[in-house]
């Protein structure tokens, strides 16, 4: 009861300029559409701590930006006694891409959006998040876990990410952050290796085909069963990601029996089936129905997120290990290495 009263002995004498404030706020976003509160304008430090408690943070060198006419990088960096430098916080303005309109556009849409993008020392993103403004009016109640997608991502799977990749609920806010990410990844590489270095990089990047000791393409779907999916899901577990036309008897049978043999040998691994062909199809239907329990499926009836990782042949298999690098890529038929390099891999348990 006590506690009831002095809450509302407080509510009584807060300051009369803390309602109006709040009742200006209400009418803008009723006028002017949706608010999202960023969780608030924070601090290099108080980002920094957040994720490293205990480390001191000290302002970097900043970082060239690779895009011509865009300001560099405020770089701020977090240690501790034990470990040295822990993470990395990179900061960068955008413009604000957010519609909004009426009282809402004059007091609450500011020109630009304040981003942080913090990694680790392996260059693993830790967290993107927006720095400021608090509240911004027009984006969608999605933008948190769009900002979420990046993490666990490297700066090498940031570079060779599936064609046209970002994680999803981003509205307006999707191809600047994302545009953000890829150039920061873009400069550190500038930074490390030079320009010559990277652009021969980027070359094997971009030649046709997996490549083994690459990273496989990132990349985001939805499952068979209608969840949200992204190779980040999957972060620290081997995997077999298969491609199959059940259309084709030999391509159905070569999976279907490689899934099985995952579960009767007990293979440290997680599935992952791209599906092509028409999912109303029988045999479509059939193998989404006959696969293993765990089997992660994706239909790709047109080839579009196969060819975005640049793979489209069926029956065909692609081993990664826990960092998600290609350890092998090739047939799945049943006399093929696949299994070979299963068991060394993922190990029979």
């Amino acid at each position: 009861m006590g506690d009831m009263q002095g809450k509302q002995r407080e509510l009584k004498h807060r300051s009369p300029l803390v309602w109006v404030l709040g009742a200006v706020i209400v009418a803008a976003v009723v006028w002017g559409g949706s608010a999202v509160v960023t969780r608030g304008k924070v601090s290099p430090t108080s980002c920094l701590t957040s994720l490293a408690p205990g480390s001191t943070v000290s302002q970097a060198d900043s970082l060239p930006s690779a895009t011509e006419g865009q300001e560099p990088y405020v770089v701020w960096s977090a240690s501790t006694e034990e470990q040295g430098s822990v993470s990395t916080l990179y900061t960068a303005r955008i413009p604000n891409p957010v519609q909004s309109s009426g009282l809402a556009r004059v007091l609450l849409a500011p020109s630009s959006v304040s981003v942080g993008i913090v990694v680790d020392e392996s260059t693993t993103i830790q967290e993107v998040r927006i720095l400021d403004p608090r509240i911004l009016v027009g984006a969608p109640g999605t933008l948190a876990s769009f900002l979420e997608g990046f993490k666990g991502m490297s700066f090498f799977q940031v570079l060779t990410a599936a064609d046209g990749f970002a994680p999803a609920g981003g509205g307006a806010l999707t191809a600047p952050v994302s545009a953000l990410v890829k150039d920061l990844a873009t400069s550190a590489y500038l930074r490390d290796m030079g320009k010559e270095g990277f652009d021969r990089f980027m070359a094997q990047v971009n030649s046709p085909g997996l490549r083994l000791d690459f990273p496989f393409p990132y990349f985001a779907a939805t499952t068979w069963q209608g969840d949200a999916f992204n190779l980040g899901q999957l972060n620290g577990k081997k995997v077999l990601v298969a491609f199959t036309q059940p259309t084709c008897g030999s391509c159905f049978e070569a999976t279907m029996t490689l899934l099985n043999t995952l579960v009767v040998r007990k293979f440290d691994v997680t599935p992952v089936v791209f599906i092509f062909g028409d999912p109303q199809l029988e045999p479509v239907q059939r193998f989404a129905k006959d696969a293993p329990a765990g089997t992660i499926l994706i239909s790709d009836p047109n080839l579009d997120l196969a060819r975005s990782v640049h793979q489209t042949l069926a029956p065909y298999a692609v081993i990664l290990d826990e960092q998600h690098i290609i350890r092998y890529s090739g047939s799945s038929d049943e006399g093929s290495m696949v299994y070979q390099y299963l068991e060394q891999l993922a190990g029979a348990q």
